[in-house]
């Protein structure tokens, strides 16, 4: 929503029949500007980030280093949480007005957030393998955010394949779904029996011990929250421009 109402402020982009157009260069180099800092801005919280993780953060008694993976698999969940949270409003916005704008948001924040939730299922198998000798256990948690990647795989698919008349109503439906099915898979720990889960649960049980691991996860997760809003930016021009064409 952020990011159409700057595409708005700015006067970037018409959606008319009239051919391409800036309608103010200085509002366009104020766009500029902003779309710049925010790369500098991720470009230095994920430097800082693998700078602490494999620079200053211990290993951990048990895991050893392949546990420098937990902070860049927890803080791809949070961006891809806070993505599908786009998704959701750019859905809701789309069914309410129809507006290309939304449509435009909803296709990049969905996408994006299908990306993220690869990372998270990607680097939690690497993890699951050495601590419990499979890629995969079914169990709550990852049951239900492997539901969640089928949902926005699903979301990607019929981006790219579906009916062209329908496929902005029918995504926006599988964004409020997908939507729903974050709360589930946030807590399906605490909904579920305890003898349910082989989940760990580090930051909700503080089995962080070292000052530094809370620190190294709050830079990484930054940092890429940072990349998902960059990523939503861009994808979002190149959909418009490929819709111009």
């Amino acid at each position: 929503m952020v990011l159409v109402a700057s595409w708005d402020r700015c006067g970037v982009f018409s959606f008319g029949d009239k051919s391409f157009r800036i309608r103010n260069k200085g509002m366009m180099s104020g766009y500029f500007r902003a779309q710049l800092g925010l790369v500098v801005v991720t470009f230095l919280a994920l430097l800082w980030a693998n700078y602490m993780v494999f620079m200053v953060v211990p290993n951990e008694r048990v895991m050893g280093p392949i546990q420098r993976i937990f902070y860049f698999h927890v803080g791809s969940a949070f961006a891809a949480y806070f993505a599908i949270a786009a998704a959701l409003i750019a859905s809701l916005g789309y069914l309410a007005t129809r507006s290309k704008k939304m449509d435009l948001l909803l296709e990049a924040a969905g996408e994006v957030g299908f990306v993220f939730c690869t990372i998270v299922l990607l680097s939690g198998m690497i993890w699951a393998k050495t601590a419990w000798n499979t890629y995969f256990n079914w169990e709550p948690r990852l049951v239900s955010f492997l539901l969640l990647w089928m949902i926005f795989l699903s979301f990607v698919i019929l981006r790219h394949f579906g009916d062209p008349a329908r496929v902005s109503q029918h995504s926006a439906i599988l964004g409020i779904v997908g939507a729903v099915t974050v709360p589930i898979v946030v807590f399906s720990i605490d909904l579920l029996p305890q003898m349910a889960q082989l989940h760990p649960q580090v930051v909700s049980k503080q089995g962080l011990r070292d000052p530094s691991y809370y620190q190294a996860l709050a830079i990484a997760s930054f940092g890429l929250i940072c990349l998902q809003f960059l990523l939503i930016w861009i994808r979002a021009q190149i959909g418009f421009l490929h819709r111009r064409v």
